[in-house]
């Protein structure tokens, strides 16, 4: 018996083509990109990268998430291939073969296809895997070159992996073949789907887990909890959205049926009791479909946005090739420090921007009334950072007089409520907004605030000093900031800033006294090569995460659309038939199929898009974190990614369509 198994195992693989074609193809994809994913996580060459660091921490984590979104693919591919084939499997127990026999035979075939889908995943992999990593060059603003990349080590974890994963489909296969009841399988296709019980209230249910989930997703005002609330949000979300899918389409279904003058045509009638016919198996698939969409298009807009976002926070964080910036310390020193480390280089200075301000975070605001933290008082994330600058300092930034009287103040704010306010008040002190500025420190002076918040505004007092006094009891803080642009800026760019690193660290243990621990005033050096550095491999290496992950979802997304097609066209087939029969004619049919598929395939891309519109805030502020400082570059690149992905569903839509066509007209 078990000869006759191994004459089998060829043959049902031919045999059942159409199903292995779609599930070969992804796994050899899915293999072929965690081959790419394991050889740049462990390529030599990135070490010579800026932002190396960088790079290998966020492409370390994409392949574990890669690792096990392949596994859930291949496992979804598998449970597919095995439904439409129970009745074979079924019939083949009816006819003698022992259910031993059968996982015998299923044994050997996942390990054809594991064997020839690792041979060609890997193959493809190699083959790419520089192609890749000059793209992962070009990305991080590299100078692109096809180098090795073949590292040893990454063969045999990729075997480790889809050993673990063909290993848990041998595992869900057996489990399967235990469960084979042959009668029941060969009628299993000829019956309806049972009604589901607690329609209604699982409705409702669904109804309030998505209205949670999206009430989250738009509360949520502090990017830091806007990261922790995003998971809990998401759970809600595909809870609810399964839920609607199974209870909720049932239900409007069943009030579709009882409105006559809707139900009793003919192609409404034959669409709705075939999709009420299998309501919770389409339930499933169309659930599924909604939220790999909504995934690929968050990952799409987050990767996206970062990555076209990289140079406003660039701007923000390091304006100047050279800078140095102090806490507590007077403007002279930290000047000092920039013409020591000028003199020791040799630099020659085109531009110079040397300023004093203060800083403070607003606790609460009431209209034009702002509260500010205490000193002793236990910091949290403010909703707002003040900037305080002297009008002298504006004018060297600007060129432009204010003549500001003493109780007069000029603003530049991001806080809507201010912008149309006459006045202000500080703790109880009350000011006159003299004007409203634009934003006059850009590209002068860095804000690396607004990675905190999106609200945030600039003051210009008469002042300073006698500002600073009347905020005594307040956790005002004293900034100074000296940048310089240079004339070869990549000139021994990183040895330029090892040694102004060096002076500004010998300054601040200065200033300390030698005492251990963290001091209360300090220097700090940045340069804008580093910056670019480490800015372009994080934002490139997760752009390139987000291109590759959006593929797999991608690829899960179409996997599911095409089975349910195929599963669904060979259940369709013999009813179309029956119902030629009976009068209905080609035009009819094909009208019918239209609607039918209409219906279901279109419902998860609107569900998709509902939900990403409503995690759109909450994507912002966590984006926010990373960099992205433009919330109008942000809203282009969203309508850009779903343009694009609308048309790639139709594309599907459009080539599924005919398979399911082909296989009921057949």
């Amino acid at each position: 018996m078990f000869r006759l198994t191994n004459r089998l195992v060829l043959s049902n693989l031919i045999k059942n083509r159409k199903l292995y074609y779609p599930y070969t193809l992804a796994t050899i994809l899915v293999i072929a990109i965690t081959y790419i994913f394991t050889s740049l996580t462990l390529n030599s060459h990135l070490d010579d990268l800026p932002g190396a660091d960088a790079i290998k921490m966020v492409l370390g984590l994409g392949l574990g998430i890669v690792a096990l979104s392949s596994g859930i693919i291949v496992l979804y591919a598998n449970s597919f291939v095995m439904k439409n084939r129970s009745k074979e499997l079924g019939l083949y127990s009816v006819l003698g073969l022992e259910k031993r026999h059968l996982f015998s035979m299923i044994l050997k075939e996942t390990m054809i296809m594991g064997f020839v889908t690792l041979l060609l995943g890997i193959g493809v992999g190699a083959l790419f895997d520089k192609l890749i990593y000059a793209f992962l060059q070009r990305l991080i603003g590299e100078s692109t070159g096809l180098v090795s990349t073949f590292q040893v080590m990454t063969i045999p974890i990729v075997l480790v992996i889809f050993a673990c994963i063909f290993s848990f489909l041998v595992l869900v296969n057996g489990f399967r073949l235990l469960r084979l009841n042959p009668l029941q399988l060969t009628k299993d296709g000829l019956k309806g789907e049972k009604k589901g019980r607690f329609l209604v209230i699982q409705t409702f249910l669904g109804l309030g887990a998505m209205g949670y989930g999206y009430y989250l997703a738009l509360s949520v005002q502090n990017p830091v909890i806007a990261i922790m609330s995003f998971f809990l949000a998401v759970l809600l979300v595909i809870l609810g959205t399964y839920l609607l899918f199974n209870a909720g389409t049932t239900v409007v279904l069943q009030l579709l049926k009882k409105k006559k003058s809707y139900y009793y045509k003919p192609n409404n009638m034959i669409s709705i009791s075939n999709l009420v016919f299998r309501m919770k198996k389409n339930a499933v698939g169309l659930a599924t479909i909604a939220i790999l969409s909504s995934m690929v298009l968050v990952t799409l807009v987050g990767a996206a946005s970062i990555y076209a976002g990289k140079k406003d926070y660039l701007v923000s964080a390091a304006p100047h090739d050279y800078s140095v910036s102090g806490n507590k310390v007077d403007l002279t020193s930290t000047k000092k420090l920039m013409d020591d480390f000028l003199i020791k280089t040799g630099e020659q200075a085109n531009e110079e921007v040397a300023v004093s301000y203060l800083f403070f975070g607003i606790k609460n605001q009431e209209t034009n009334k702002l509260t500010v933290f205490t000193k002793n008082e236990r910091k949290v994330v403010p909703k707002s950072i003040v900037l305080v600058f002297s009008q002298e300092t504006f004018k060297q930034l600007t060129g432009k007089e204010l003549n500001l009287s003493s109780n007069q103040i000029a603003l530049y704010t991001k806080n809507k409520t201010l912008k149309t306010q006459k006045s202000l008040s500080i703790d109880g002190k009350n000011y006159q907004i003299h004007r409203q500025l634009g934003d006059f420190i850009n590209k002068k002076v860095p804000n690396i605030y607004k990675i905190i918040v999106s609200d945030y505004s600039y003051l210009v007092v008469p002042d300073i000093k006698i500002f600073e006094s009347s905020m005594k009891g307040t956790s005002i803080a004293q900034a100074t900031y000296v940048g310089v642009n240079v004339k070869d800026p990549t000139h021994d760019a990183k040895k330029n800033l090892d040694l102004l690193d060096q002076i500004a660290g010998e300054a601040t243990k200065q200033l300390a006294g030698q005492t251990p621990g963290v001091p209360e005033s300090y220097f700090s050096a940045n340069s804008r090569y580093d910056a670019e550095g480490m800015v372009n491999g994080f934002v490139g290496g997760t752009f390139f995460i987000g291109i590759f992950l959006s593929i797999i979802f991608m690829l899960g997304t179409v996997l599911v659309i095409y089975y349910k097609q195929i599963s669904e066209g060979y259940e369709d087939r013999e009813r179309f038939v029956i119902l030629q029969k009976i009068g209905l004619d080609d035009l009819q049919v094909k009208q019918t199929i239209r609607k039918q598929v209409l219906t279901v395939f279109f419902l998860p891309l609107i569900f998709a898009f509902i939900h990403l519109a409503f995690a759109y805030h909450m994507i912002s502020l966590i984006v926010r974190i990373i960099g992205v400082l433009n919330p109008d570059l942000m809203l282009v690149v969203t309508i850009i990614v779903c343009g694009v992905f609308f048309l790639a569903y139709i594309l599907v839509f459009v080539l599924t369509s005919r398979s399911y066509r082909r296989i009921v007209s057949m």
